[in-house]
Formats: structure tokens, sequence, C-alpha cells
């Protein structure tokens, strides 16, 4: 038999390893990122929408031209639009598999803070520079590069989600439930996270959960003045600091109860490793115990993550109320 031009490459035909196509395609891959992270797709409120939009166009384009013929989108309420697609499985018992990713970036935020324009892709040691290169623009690409890999007929059905206001949230936070079918596969690959290092391939098999808790406390009726009342009038602020002080041990781990830590089976970055990418000066100690992948993936955190109080300069000679 015969193998056809479009057909994916195999082994033992003479055909490349799926390594060297991979290897081939890379220069491709990398100038579509560029084309991609230099629209600055940001659906958050007070942006224009049409940047959103090129977004958009640009990957079903991408997507048509790797052999994607089954393309739509889903357009819910104040949302920008969802691409679908699909590709049928080659087999009838071959598996399904469903490829998310999103095409919409945060704001740059102060540009001037930036080594270089965050919608101009820069090469730098290692990779690009841009606002969403990471977050998520490069893993579309990495699905759209696997597609290509397998000259659009991949050995499993493929269905297609990439959305386009992940970032900011919508409606579609909510939909897939109401639609079922239209996710329904065997597998999901979800590329919104990275590799532990550059050049070390990560699958990421589980996530924390999270959840937020807005804590008020009230003592009195009103401030009064700490001279007069302090040390008997109950301060707030105290008691709000003394109440979050009880959220760790002396080690910094969790202490709640009820929050679970499990052991850790996979690889997790060195000490130097985690102290360059979060920022934390040599001399400043990491807080908890055990591994760092019990710290950061098997086991909970707790963040403060804001505090309403008086400000030091608008601060009186009061008990906080």
């Amino acid at each position: 038999m015969n193998q056809e031009a479009n057909d994916p490459p195999a082994r033992g035909s003479g055909a490349p390893a799926l390594e060297d196509t991979v290897d081939a395609l890379m220069d491709g891959v990398c100038a579509d990122l560029k084309r991609l992270a230099a629209i600055p797709s940001i659906a958050f409120p007070g942006f224009s929408p049409e940047p959103v939009l090129q977004a958009r166009d640009l990957v079903v384009a991408l997507l048509r031209d790797v052999g994607v013929a089954d393309i739509g989108e889903l357009n819910l309420p104040h949302t920008a639009p969802v691409i679908t697609g699909s590709v049928p499985p080659p087999t009838p018992d071959a598996p399904t598999v469903l490829l998310y990713g999103h095409y919409d970036v945060q704001p740059p935020g102060d540009e001037r803070l930036w080594s270089s324009p965050p919608f101009e892709p820069t090469d730098i040691e290692g990779g690009i520079r841009a606002r969403g290169i990471a977050d998520d623009k490069a893993n579309l690409l990495v699905h759209i590069g696997a597609l290509r890999a397998y000259r659009g007929r991949p050995p499993v059905g493929i269905r297609i989600v990439f959305e386009g206001q992940e970032e900011y949230g919508s409606a579609f936070e909510d939909y897939p439930p109401t639609e079922p079918g239209l996710f329904a596969c065997d597998a999901m690959i979800i590329a919104d996270t990275g590799s532990i290092r550059p050049g070390t391939p990560t699958l990421t098999t589980a996530l924390r959960g999270s959840v937020v808790v807005h804590v008020e406390v009230r003592t009195l009726d009103a401030a009064v003045h700490s001279g007069e009342y302090g040390g008997a009038a109950p301060d707030a602020l105290l008691v709000l600091l003394k109440a979050l002080a009880t959220l760790h041990d002396v080690h910094g781990d969790v202490a709640v109860e009820g929050l679970r830590r499990e052991p850790w089976h996979g690889t997790t970055f060195t000490d130097d490793e985690f102290r360059e990418l979060a920022g934390v000066p040599h001399g400043t100690p990491l807080i908890g115990s055990g591994g760092l992948g019990e710290r950061l993936w098997s086991g909970p955190a707790l963040t403060v993550t804001g505090l309403d109080a008086p400000s030091v300069e608008r601060g009186a000679s009061a008990v906080v109320p």
C-alpha cells in the first residue's frame, strides 16, 4: 500500500521519524507564534474588541491550513468567540481527545516596565518575549503544531475548544454542562500550563483548586482614642492579624484542620530555580517544610491577597473598630 502525500509520518516506511518532523516544523511554528503574539488580543472591558477578533481569525486560518475542515464558534452573551472544531477519528474505536487553549491575553500593565514592547515579539536567549506568549499563545501553537506533525490526520479523533475570554472570565465558564455533547471526549489536553524548565517537556496531571474567603472583623461601634481606651478596648486589626497568624505553624506549613498534604512523586524545582522564578532574595528563607513539590502542588497554600486597614498616612491615635 502506498502512503499518500498527506498521510502522517510512519516509522519503518522510509518516512521521517516524528521527532525529525517536529524539528523541521519548529521554524514555521515560531514564526506563526510571533504573528499571533503581535496581536493585542485583550478581552477586558475598556479595550478594543477588534484585536481579539483579529486573533480569532488568525487561529481559524491556522487550523484551516492544517486541515481542520469542521471549524465553528460559540457566541455567548458578552463573550469573545469560542473557536470550535473537530477532526474525525481514523477508526470507529479510536479515542477522541479535546484540545483546549485560549487566544486572549492579560493587559500588559505599565509598558515602561517592559524590556521590549509587549506586543513586539522579541527573540531573547532561550525563547521569545511578548505579552501572552506563554499564556496562552505558545500553548495554542503546541496544539496546532501537533496537528501539523500528523499532517492533519492524528491517530485519534480531535475536538477543539479555543476560548477567547479566559483571562477576564465570561459566560463560557458555566456553558459546558448545558451542552455536554459538544465537549464529549475520552481525554482532554489543556494547554494552559508551562514546562518545569526550558527544554523539559512537562505534563501537568492535576491542579489544586482554589477558594476565596472574605473575612470582616468588627469589635467596636466606632474608633476610640487609644490613649484613653487602649489596653482594654479590643482592636479589630489586632484581632484579624492574630487570626491570620493561626493559619500557619512555626515552619510556615498550613495549619488549618482538614486541609491535607499528599506525597509528591513527580519532578520539581531546585531551591535555586524556585528562588529565581519567584524572585526570592538569597538569605530570605522559603516558608514551609518538606519538598517543594508538596508545598507547591500536592499540598495546600494559604495566601493573604489583600487587607483593608487604616493606612499609615491616614492612621489616627485610635483603637481600630
